[in-house]
């Protein structure tokens, strides 16, 4: 991620200063240098579609994660209400200190 985001931030320099040299440009210049930005644009968005593609991996892994502890706390809802009942009212188990 780190080095996608570099990159992002790489590129957005990189079409700022096309762009201020495209505005001072004349000519045959201007239309290379069009080309110029059109390639980095590219790549920038290439790069934000990656990022956010990364992105959305790990959302997926975290609720894939969130989901298997729902399941698992649904399996245990009747041993951790009696816990919780029990921390409430004020058993202790048998094997406190």
């Amino acid at each position: 991620m780190a080095a996608l985001n570099r990159a992002e931030f790489d590129l957005d320099q990189q079409t700022q200063e096309l762009a201020d040299k495209l505005r001072n440009a004349k000519g045959e210049d201007r239309e290379k240098i069009k080309t110029e930005i059109s390639v980095v644009v590219t790549k920038h968005f290439d790069i934000r579609q990656q990022r956010r593609e990364l992105q959305i991996k790990r959302m997926e892994d975290e609720l894939k994660k969130l989901r298997e502890a729902m399941t698992k706390r649904n399996e245990s809802k009747e041993q951790i209400i009696k816990k919780r009942l029990a921390e409430l009212v004020g058993n202790e188990d048998d094997l406190g200190f």
